[in-house]
């Protein structure tokens, strides 16, 4: 094996993505739908006032009003369902199919066991990588460098080669070369060329590969960050009950790429050699950034349809016809590292955001109608909220509403809040309805959108509000004391069942309150000073009813 010189060499990168994960999830909760053709569906727009679909309810649908499918089983799949279909057409398909709708509260769907159960995978694969960048519900990039140096350091070279050659493809073999010809519709979709694999047809080309790998050490990585991404789907599957399928590469563009070659519970191994056979048929828009409008105009200016055609082009002509983007283009195609950006840690979220559409003569045509339904998304947002500032101890400063009109202009209007850690709904609704009234008249509104942003750590915020009293914050106590921050949630006891773990953390959001504290007298002549909201804020962490017809209630709008 050759010498390892870690800053001369690319990065190890995984892609997980979970399979078939919205059927996964309900299978996790009811049994009685494994091994069986399944598919999960929306639920039936347009019906307002229709009490809520708990997790815990019946959502099997047999009949009725029903919306599209958007999650479907490989059982259903062989039987000819798929995502296009809505759940009426998937029972002409294939009779037997078990339809499940997703819950619903506050007068729209609610993804929210979905979202726990992808947080728990991003939980359980944290603890093995060097950075876990959380792409969506279901997919997750990895940076596994130091698993990888690890396994070089503690493996024998043989025990590695035979553990990644027994459980992964190789993205130049043969199988998967016709995989990737496939269109991206197809991809998305699932197609007839991603089916479980016997071992013995993954053996093509791996003997050639660790030959090579002897003088190679950025192979040598790459072989030993398959053996962690086995390593690692099988802890999920063990652990939670999900299977789940990986990609390995020197960045994530090609990670994922890979990822998607071979599902359901399989994974590909992309060596730098192998990538110019590999993307010389993939179709321009299975590259990200490729998929829509700007991959469209590639396409047509340059007569091409994959990358190997762009990479045809002469790259004067390329660099021309986009100045700002022709190298990140080419980059792009060839499957160099520089096109893609380095795996960031993102297990913490940015932003909260919820939002609904309206279509014909769903359009919301009055302030009233906007109002209303920004009390249905402020229910889910403010869960969402609190779930952050148990788990994460962290709490939003602005809120911004955005409305899409039906002659398609977009406005968006935002102020600061301060939720603290004992917001109420109330005070997301009433900002928010203050964010709209700012947008002036409207009409035929057919997008809304709710977010809260620019989080920051309860330490932080509780010190802005009682700054103004001379009351010193919990974080600078523990400060004194030489504890860190977080180091009480740290102490919590880890939950042998992160899935159960993260549905508790859930449900304990929903019921949520908050001990109150007894303070100091509040000073009403510096209060009075405040926006209507940080009063509130001040008297509820003080532990103090709000006396509001007291004080002087200028209500501060800042527009951002």
């Amino acid at each position: 094996m050759p010498p390892l010189q870690r800053g001369a060499l690319p990065p190890v990168v995984g892609f997980i993505d979970m399979d078939c994960f919205y059927v996964a999830v309900e299978r996790a909760r009811d049994p009685r739908l494994l091994g069986k053709p399944c598919a999960v569906v929306q639920y039936p727009t347009g019906q307002r006032g229709r009490p809520d679909l708990r997790p815990e309810d019946d959502r099997w649908r047999t009949g009725g009003p029903m919306g599209g499918i958007i999650a479907v089983s490989y059982e259903a799949r062989a039987r000819g369902v798929t995502r296009q279909m809505s759940g009426a057409e998937a029972k002409k398909v294939c009779p037997e199919v078990i339809l499940v709708q997703v819950p619903t509260a506050f007068g729209k769907a609610d993804l929210q066991i979905y979202k726990d159960a992808g947080d728990a995978v991003v939980d359980l694969l944290a603890s093995r990588c060097d950075a876990t960048e959380k792409r969506s519900v279901d997919e997750v990039a990895i940076d596994i460098t130091g698993a990888a140096e690890h396994l070089l350091a503690s493996r024998a070279a043989a025990e590695l080669g035979a553990a990644a050659s027994a459980a992964t493809h190789l993205a130049d073999s043969a199988l998967s070369v016709d995989a990737a010809k496939v269109t991206r519709s197809s991809a998305r979709q699932g197609h007839d060329k991603q089916q479980s694999r016997d071992t013995s047809e993954l053996a093509d080309g791996w003997e050639e590969v660790l030959r090579r790998a002897a003088s190679d050490p950025v192979a040598w990585r790459l072989i030993a960050g398959a053996v962690v991404v086995k390593e690692l789907r099988q802890q999920v599957e063990s652990t939670l009950g999900f299977t789940c399928s990986g990609g390995v590469a020197t960045n994530k563009v090609l990670a994922k790429l890979g990822c998607g070659l071979h599902k359901p519970n399989q994974q590909t191994l992309l060596l730098p050699h192998a990538a110019p056979v590999l993307l010389k048929d993939l179709p321009l828009d299975r590259l990200p950034g490729l998929g829509g409008d700007f991959g469209q105009a590639v396409k047509s200016r340059f007569g091409v349809q994959s990358a190997g055609e762009l990479l045809q082009v002469p790259r004067p002509d390329v660099l021309k016809q986009f100045p700002q983007r022709g190298e990140w283009l080419l980059a792009l195609a060839a499957g160099d590292d520089s096109a893609a950006e380095a795996v960031k840690d993102r297990q913490l979220v940015k932003s909260l955001s919820n939002g609904k559409t309206f279509f014909g003569e769903k359009r919301l045509r009055s302030l009233e109608e906007v109002d209303y339904w920004l009390g249905e998304l402020t229910g889910e947002l403010h869960r969402r909220y609190l779930q952050q500032v148990e788990k994460h101890q962290r709490t939003p400063s602005t809120l911004q509403v955005s409305l899409t009109l039906d002659q398609k202009e977009h406005l968006t209007r935002q102020q600061p809040i301060q939720l603290g850690s004992q917001g109420t709904p109330e005070q997301i609704l009433q900002t928010a309805k203050a964010c709209a009234r700012r947008a002036g008249a409207v009409s035929g509104v057919i997008s809304l959108g709710l977010s809260l942003s620019n989080m920051i750590p309860l330490e932080a915020s509780s010190a802005s509000l009682s700054k103004f009293f001379g009351r010193k914050s919990e974080g600078a106590a523990s400060k004194e004391k030489g504890e860190k921050p977080q180091e009480k949630a740290k102490a919590k006891p880890k939950e042998a069942n992160l899935l159960g773990a993260c549905f508790a953390r859930a449900a304990a959001a929903q019921r949520a309150s908050s001990d109150q504290q007894k303070a100091p007298e509040v000073d009403e002549g510096v209060l009075a000073e405040l926006p209507l909201n940080i009063q509130q804020e001040i008297l509820r962490e003080l532990g103090q009813e709000p006396k509001l017809k007291k004080l002087r209630c200028d209500v501060v709008e800042i527009d951002a």
